[in-house]
């Protein structure tokens, strides 16, 4: 076998990996998830080749709810409302896990992320700003 067409095969093959752990069984992420601590309610949802999330309402412990983006590090997004923001992008299927990127309010920035379904139906939501890492439980909302 020539090495163009091995390489033509690797090609094809991670291509196809995405779509393939998908039929696999990675577990679906697409719903209505309470944050951790009950302070937002998120939807994941299909949004064309990938998922996506958006903050839908406050949760229940959102006492005082910050109503628009304040911590946005561009000024001109900091009046935008959080109800309908878009927090979670490109989220697609890797081998076990779903992997993409969460914005979090709270302090304004953008963390790479991974998304895994636990065996108790929770969702867990790891998000990393380089080597600096934290994990969230996220659950069925009500």
């Amino acid at each position: 076998m020539s090495l163009r067409h091995q390489f033509t095969q690797w090609i094809l093959v991670s291509f196809a990996l995405p779509s393939a752990a998908h039929a696999v069984g990675v577990a679906p992420v697409e719903g209505v998830w309470t944050t951790h601590n009950n302070k937002a309610v998120v939807r994941i949802y299909s949004c064309g080749a990938a998922d996506c999330g958006s903050i839908i309402r406050p949760g229940n412990n959102a006492i005082p709810w910050p109503v628009t983006d304040k911590k946005n590090g561009d000024p001109a997004l900091r009046s935008r409302p959080l109800v309908g923001l878009q927090i979670i992008s490109n989220l697609s299927p890797e081998s076990d896990h779903w992997k993409g990127v969460i914005y979090s309010p709270k302090d304004g920035r953008s963390y790479a992320a991974t998304f895994s379904r636990l065996n108790n139906g929770a969702l867990k939501v790891r998000g990393c700003w380089m080597f600096l890492c934290r994990t969230q439980i996220w659950n069925p909302a009500k």
